[in-house]
């Protein structure tokens, strides 16, 4: 027979593992998000790169030369650009390579672990109320 103190400890582990998913899904999307902003990041720098590269090897400079960008300077921020890209690039991919293989196995498990405390509350409250 179920008594109301197991159902009360049913809540407690319920609710430390209604917490524990919380954070270990904070944690994963979080990675996730990290590393797609340092690919996203790393994509669009590159093509500025090959944008400026583009205008700096076909000689049409009216874009940059009407800020008042110098050709030398045009080079300087091409390179630069596409250096950071590379940067971010690598950082994204060294990020994917190390992902946490085994933390969306740990969150399906503590969700199946929570529905099944769910259900054994439900039952033990249903007993007890004698529905």
């Amino acid at each position: 027979m179920v008594d109301s103190d197991n159902v009360e400890s049913l809540d407690a582990q319920l609710q430390h593992l209604r917490s524990n998913i919380s954070d270990l899904g904070y944690q994963l999307d979080s990675y996730r998000t990290k590393t797609a902003a340092a690919l996203g990041a790393g994509v669009f720098l590159i093509f500025l790169a090959v944008l400026a590269g583009y205008d700096l090897a076909v000689g049409k400079g009216a874009a940059w030369s009407v800020l008042g960008i110098t050709r030398e300077s045009m080079v300087w921020i091409a390179s630069g650009l596409a250096v950071a890209a590379a940067i971010l690039l690598l950082v994204g991919i060294r990020r994917l390579r190390m992902s946490d293989t085994e933390g969306p196995a740990r969150l399906e498990s503590m969700e199946r672990e929570y529905a099944e405390l769910l259900e054994r509350r439900d039952a033990g409250a249903q007993h007890i109320t004698g529905s």
